[in-house]
């Protein structure tokens, strides 16, 4: 894509940019039900990841105006959006009040932080690189592998879910339901992962991943395959190639 890009996706699928995060020069901003992602030129990398998103359309911008890929003449006009970058977005709001319904009414103002945490949790969510993935999973015995699940971003960044973890280099996290945070982390005010996962803006279907930064990177369950060594060579073949291209 050797021109300037914007994306249309449904509000719902939201959480699908999420492995974007990491890129520079993206930015997204929301209107009528609809997420927004825009960025200048994309390399092949990029445009393959771009390529993978649930979009509703994709445009080419010209000038004030935007030209649908799939014709010629630019028809659209060229929305005035409030635009922020990418990571930014994905932002959890401490400074916000979030509203939690169902069973916590006393919960209606939560302000949400990581802090250092004495307790001892044995983390079961790693994130590597591809090239140290590949290395270990090739090698190691399909009994080692079967507790495992993985998935893999643009960037060449894994998240291995499962125990025991690979002793591979990397950020360790702790999952509680389908909330993630740093090893050796907890969160305060201390609700339930339920209610956490509910301020984080993560469905039953998405694992959220929340940093140190107050940052939170929600990921699908279906974007995690079984860590079988087929499913990790054809996806580093997948990867390198896109990356060739």
């Amino acid at each position: 894509m050797n021109f300037p890009w914007i994306i249309s996706l449904a509000s719902h699928d939201a959480a699908s940019v999420a492995g974007l995060r990491l890129t520079p020069g993206i930015e997204v901003a929301e209107a009528d039900g609809k997420v927004w992602l825009r960025g200048p030129v994309a390399g092949e990398s990029l445009a393959a990841a771009l390529q993978k998103l649930p979009a509703l359309a994709r445009y080419e911008v010209k000038g004030n105006r935007l030209r649908n890929l799939d014709s010629r003449i630019p028809s659209d006009p060229l929305l005035p959006l409030s635009w922020q970058t990418l990571k930014t977005w994905l932002q959890v709001e401490p400074p916000g009040a979030q509203t939690v319904s169902g069973n916590n009414p006393e919960l209606s103002h939560v302000r949400i932080q990581l802090i250092r945490s004495t307790e001892e949790r044995e983390p079961n969510l790693l994130l590597t690189t591809l090239n140290e993935w590949h290395a270990f999973a090739i090698s190691a015995p399909d009994i080692r592998l079967r507790p495992l699940r993985f998935a893999v971003n643009a960037e060449l960044l894994v998240l291995v879910q499962g125990e025991p973890l690979p002793p591979l280099p990397g950020r360790r996290f702790v999952v509680e339901g389908n909330v993630a945070v740093p090893a050796g982390f907890n969160w305060q005010p201390a609700v339930t992962p339920a209610v956490l996962a509910r301020l984080l803006g993560a469905r039953e279907d998405e694992l959220a991943l929340l940093y140190e930064d107050g940052t939170c990177c929600r990921l699908l369950a279906e974007q995690f395959v079984a860590a079988g060594r087929a499913a990790v060579r054809a996806t580093a073949a997948e990867m390198e190639a896109a990356h060739e291209r």
